[in-house]
């Protein structure tokens, strides 16, 4: 290796140290680029475009219902500078998304898969705690790591194959991975969000065998998802149980499964 070389990435070990943050409830240590405020502020900017194009649920009992677990949820995060904002969309998809800085949309079409709050609770902290341990910001960083090093073989001269290569082996072997242990530590510090918040954290389990019935990923399957199969995150929630349940008991508010419907 060239003294070049060397220094290029003696450069990007640091830098990379530097920009390091630990998660919040689960300790892992995480990379970052960017800052909070810049996450925040581009996530508040995207759910503004994303609003106007999509058309908002007129139920005005389950948008209450939204704005009550939101509120409870985003408490237990105690984070008062994210600007919480929770919109429940008309739409047949059975999907959830949280923006950056607390911005979370539920779309209409999970509902069916939920019988009582608890279980609505379940998905509002899985996506709460996307925007707690900064997943996006995450994301967005190792990103430009992985265009960093495309441009570096390209520097070096390397054919469009080797170019190919590196793109599917870093997609396959690094980011997709890396996206499955975003959703496991989602479920993890959502079950414990939602324990705080005085929801049984049992719906939660409740919940994913519902929404899950009837997968069965093959192993192919499984290597090229950004998620992990229902029955892996259903086994993972099983053995987070004991500590969620302790911040159930310990909750000033018990909310049990809420609401039924």
């Amino acid at each position: 290796m060239s003294m070049r070389n060397i220094l290029i990435f003696s450069f990007l070990a640091i830098f990379m140290l530097s920009a390091c943050r630990t998660v919040p409830m689960t300790s892992r240590r995480q990379f970052l680029l960017s800052s909070e405020a810049q996450e925040n502020a581009l996530g508040a900017a995207v759910f503004e475009e994303f609003k106007a194009e999509h058309p908002v649920s007129r139920d005005k009992n389950m948008v209450q219902i939204l704005n009550r677990v939101g509120l409870a949820i985003s408490d237990a995060a105690n984070k008062p500078d994210y600007d919480w904002e929770f919109v429940l969309l008309d739409s047949e998809t059975a999907n959830a998304f949280c923006l950056p800085g607390g911005k979370v949309a539920v779309y209409s079409g999970i509902l069916p898969f939920m019988s009582n709050e608890a279980e609505l609770a379940t998905v509002v902290a899985h996506e709460v705690a996307h925007a707690v341990a900064r997943h996006s910001g995450e994301r967005m960083s190792w990103a430009k790591v992985q265009q960093i090093g495309l441009l570096g073989l390209r520097g070096a001269g390397a054919s469009s194959a080797w170019e190919t290569l590196y793109g599917a082996g870093t997609e396959l072997g690094f980011m997709l991975p890396f996206s499955r242990k975003h959703e496991y530590e989602a479920d993890s510090i959502g079950m414990i969000l939602m324990a705080k918040a005085g929801y049984n954290p049992n719906a939660a389990i409740m919940f994913w065998q519902k929404f899950s019935a009837g997968e069965d990923a093959s192993a192919i399957q499984k290597w090229v998802s950004t998620h992990p199969t229902g029955v892996d995150r259903i086994n993972n929630m099983e053995q987070l149980l004991p500590q969620a349940m302790q911040e159930y008991q310990q909750a000033a508010q018990k909310r049990g499964l809420g609401v039924k419907w």
